[in-house]
């Protein structure tokens, strides 16, 4: 996200504020997926949660990359932090259920360690 804020800002006309609004309230979109991730996959399973998780992340994806205003550029991001929520607390316990004993540890931290590199 960092690269294309300059392109952003100049192709919508928005602010510096407007801008970091933008990056930074993606972090709190991700608790609303958080909390509802726990409830989903207790309900229709680990997989197809991820899979919910996936079309959350298509769906932002799309509305930000067709986003022509400020507000549908945060109705994108809040999308995809809803995803981003989901995916957070999802695929480290699928992981540690499929994975051998012996690299359950270090696969399980993989979400975690991308996630934090990726920010």
């Amino acid at each position: 996200m960092s690269g294309a804020t300059i392109y952003i800002k100049d192709e919508l006309k928005i602010s510096d504020v407007q801008i970091e609004i933008l990056v930074g309230t993606i972090s709190i979109y991700s608790l609303i997926g958080s909390v509802v991730a726990g409830r989903t996959s207790d309900w229709i399973g680990q997989r197809y949660t991820i899979t919910i998780a996936s079309a959350f992340f298509f769906l932002g994806a799309l509305l930000m990359a067709f986003a022509t205003n400020y507000a549908f550029l945060m109705v994108g991001r809040f999308v995809t932090g809803i995803g981003m929520g989901y995916a957070l607390v999802i695929s480290p316990v699928y992981a540690a259920e499929v994975a051998p004993p012996s690299s359950r540890g270090f696969l399980t931290s993989f979400p975690e360690v991308f996630a934090n590199v990726g920010m």
